[in-house]
């Protein structure tokens, strides 16, 4: 029997989602919060039910491997049901209130009540490297659930089986929860029209899109093109660049450069936080730290990446850094049709600074090591980068007067700074911020990752003059 095949949803089918998603809008966003709460809860359970599967499925779509989808699983099922707590409580709604003073003078002050309220239907978009965490049943779609947003789902065509067998199980909880048909859908779509047609559609009031820059920074044009704008919130391109400081390189270079490494080639450099420069001084890399550099990387396993497409990519960037910059360590196992080498380059910060291209994401475990000649010259890269989601100090005690003149030009690049650490795999929290300045995101105030990926889904109403005889609510 071979492998499903799901046709690219016609420009019908996605009008009709959108007007299913827009009429049950008001009955889904005025279910009780216990109802939302325990659709959440249901979908989790199912997922618990049936994670084995579903990992089945993900490794023979994604090639991820069995630890780090069962790893993703169990996450996304704790996700879930933390958006169940938070649709229960209804702390989002952040209600603040003025009471009315009618004898005040000159004029008198009414009654004021505002609360955060759901936006409208959102459509999701989600990652390649992250077929449950970031898709379906992801971050974008429970928090929009559980503020009261119906939601209509792009099935990743790398993944498109996976996608279809968590939205089964959406549906199932969503039947079994008595909530309206349309409050979830999953559209599948190979095509890009796909997308512009979801984002451009006037019902369509949110979008929650992960991927390319160049994907991202199209949908976010068709968004701002139609006629009454929305929201486009995306997570695109992301260098994360690592400062390592001389002191820091000199009492600690083998340890510091054999994480950076590992960092670089976590799950084959596919993660959107993947240091993808290293910044250090000239009087930092000698002999010694080129041979820590090559002995981190020969003794790393060359990984399989997610699909062909991936691989073809991240070949072809390779092939166009490696015509200009130089290659100082290469793993020694040979490519094969799945995996792809490490590789790290080495350029001078002042041919750095000259080559905007240089500061793309290259989507792989590639990195460049960019040597300043001093730290004026260290701070001029950090000036130039654009916009991350991450950035890394590595620093010593004596370090650190220079680290407080790099600091606050990190704070105005990056949505999260990190002290002599690297930021692949960090967990979901409270105070988890995955966010940044274009191009690691649209809008740099909202975090796609965590318990505060909701606040992208509502907006605030404010009621004047209401009172409980106006029998509104």
């Amino acid at each position: 029997m071979g492998k499903p095949t799901f046709p690219d949803a016609t420009l019908e089918c996605i009008d009709q989602t959108l007007e299913s998603a827009y009429s049950c809008f008001i009955e889904y966003s005025k279910k009780k919060a216990n109802q939302r709460a325990d659709f959440l809860r249901r979908i989790a359970d199912n997922l618990e039910k049936h994670c084995n599967s579903i990992i089945e499925t993900a490794e023979q779509e994604t090639s991820l491997g069995l630890v780090r989808l069962e790893g993703e699983c169990s996450r996304t099922i704790d996700q879930i049901r933390l958006f169940a707590t938070l649709a229960e409580k209804e702390k989002w709604k952040e209600i603040s209130t003025e009471a009315a003073e009618p004898n005040r003078t000159p004029i008198p002050k009414p009654e004021m009540y505002k609360a955060n309220h759901p936006i409208g239907p959102v459509v999701v978009i989600g990652a390649c490297n992250f077929p449950l965490a970031i898709s379906v049943v992801g971050t974008d779609t429970t928090s929009a659930l559980a503020v009261g947003c119906p939601v209509v789902v792009k099935s990743h065509p790398r993944h498109a089986q996976t996608c279809e067998l968590l939205a089964d199980l959406v549906n199932q909880a969503k039947r079994e929860s008595n909530m309206p048909d349309g409050c979830f859908h999953l559209v599948h779509g190979e095509s890009h029209g796909v997308s512009t047609a979801l984002v451009s559609h006037p019902r369509t009031a949110c979008v929650a899109f992960t991927g390319s820059l160049q994907g991202g920074k199209a949908l976010y044009k068709v968004a701002n093109a139609r006629p009454s704008p929305i929201p486009f919130h995306a997570e695109m391109g992301s260098l994360n660049p690592v400062f390592g400081l001389p002191f820091a390189l000199k009492e600690k270079g083998d340890k510091l450069i054999s994480a950076y490494i590992d960092a670089v080639n976590l799950f084959a450099g596919q993660m959107c936080t993947k240091p993808g420069a290293l910044i250090i001084l000239e009087e930092s890399f000698d002999e010694i730290f080129e041979q820590s550099l090559l002995d981190s990387v020969l003794k790393n396993e060359s990984l399989p990446m997610l699909n062909s497409d991936v691989l073809q990519n991240y070949e072809k960037t390779s092939l166009d850094l490696a015509q200009s910059l130089e290659i100082i360590a290469q793993s020694e196992i040979q490519s094969n049709n799945t995996k792809g080498k490490i590789r790290i380059f080495k350029t001078m910060a002042k041919d750095f600074l000259t080559r905007p291209e240089l500061k793309a994401e290259a989507f792989g475990p590639a990195s460049i090591v960019i040597i300043a000649r001093e730290f004026t010259e260290m701070l001029a890269v950090a000036k130039s980068m654009e916009g991350s989601l991450t950035a890394s100090m590595l620093v010593s005690e004596n370090d650190k007067p220079e680290a407080s003149v790099l600091f606050p030009l990190l704070e105005s690049k990056v949505g999260r700074i990190l002290w002599n650490g690297f930021p692949p795999g960090v967990m979901p929290g409270i105070a988890t911020h995955h966010g940044g300045p274009w191009p690691a995101t649209t809008d740099s105030r909202y975090t796609s990752i965590g318990i505060q990926g909701y606040k992208r889904f509502i907006r605030p109403i404010c009621k004047q003059g209401f009172s409980d005889l106006s029998g509104v609510s």
